[in-house]
C-alpha cells in the first residue's frame, strides 16, 4: 500500500507553515528525514504519517519505540 500523504489543509498545517513545506519536498516535518515509503514498519506507522507526516523514527521515538 502506498503512502497518503498528510491534508495540508489541516489546521496544525496553517499554524506550522515549515511543517507544510517539509511535507511538500518529502521530508518528515519534525526531524527533517527523507521520508521513504519502505522505512514504515506496519500499516499503524503508515496511519500516523498521513496524519502527521513524521517518519518511522520521529514515531518510535515520540511513541517510545511502540511504532
Amino acid at each position: 500500500m502506498s503512502l497518503q500523504k498528510p491534508d495540508l489543509k489541516k489546521p496544525v498545517f496553517k499554524l506550522m507553515p515549515q511543517a507544510k513545506i517539509a511535507v511538500e519536498n518529502g521530508e518528515c516535518p519534525t526531524c527533517g528525514r527523507e521520508i521513504k515509503e519502505k522505512d514504515f514498519k506496519d500499516e499503524v506507522s503508515r496511519r500516523e504519517f498521513s496524519i502527521s507526516g513524521m517518519c518511522q523514527w520521529c514515531q518510535n521515538k515520540i511513541f517510545n519505540g511502540n511504532r
